[in-house]
């Protein structure tokens, strides 16, 4: 039996990630899930994109499958190569900022031991303690998008740490235990 599905998949021109999963019923009918995502993306924002979901019979398939399919795996390919673009352009942005530039050149030309150079290892301890936070924070948003708010509530930096973050850690607080209290009241 020969077959051209994968033709059809390159013939779209998306590569990338698809995950294709089929469910029949007792009655002959199919639902097939289609998700397609980049590897490469760095971008989180791309696990709240949803599979493309149809259900119908194999005849239906077989004669309409791809066409259903192909504007919105081009779009999703589309957004996510953005993404993934806008992600390096940002972070290229950064490291070519007058602002980094500056301090890099500042800090190859302080004297060591001096007060310059204990200036030099404050700001590099902000730079370090402000992406601990960031990591942290990215941590919680990951675990509440996963329900999974006392894990989130764990990895929750506090206001001690960071006494310059703590209306934002407060406010970050107390929506992961309402939320944590939500799911309890609906579990029971």
């Amino acid at each position: 039996m020969k077959t051209d599905f994968f033709s059809h998949i390159a013939g779209m021109e998306c590569p990338g990630q698809w995950s294709i999963t089929i469910h029949t019923d007792a009655k002959g009918n199919f639902t097939v899930s289609t998700l397609f995502k980049l590897d490469a993306c760095g971008d989180t924002a791309q696990k709240h994109i949803l599979p493309f979901t149809a259900t119908g019979r194999a005849q239906d398939f077989d004669e309409g499958y791809f066409a259903a399919i192909e504007k919105p795996v081009k779009e999703t390919a589309g957004l996510l190569h953005n993404m993934e673009d806008y992600m390096k352009s940002l972070s290229k942005a950064k490291e070519q900022s007058k602002m980094v530039q500056d301090n890099k050149t500042k800090s190859k030309n302080k004297p060591e031991g001096g007060k310059e150079g204990v200036a030099a290892s404050d700001a590099a301890g902000e730079e370090a303690k402000r992406k601990a936070y960031t990591e942290a924070i990215r941590k919680v948003v990951d675990l509440d998008a996963l329900c999974k708010y006392d894990e989130a509530l764990e990895m929750m930096p506090t206001a001690e740490e960071y006494p310059d973050r703590e209306a934002e850690i407060a406010k970050r607080k107390a929506e992961l235990e309402r939320r944590k209290q939500q799911k309890a009241n609906l579990l029971f």
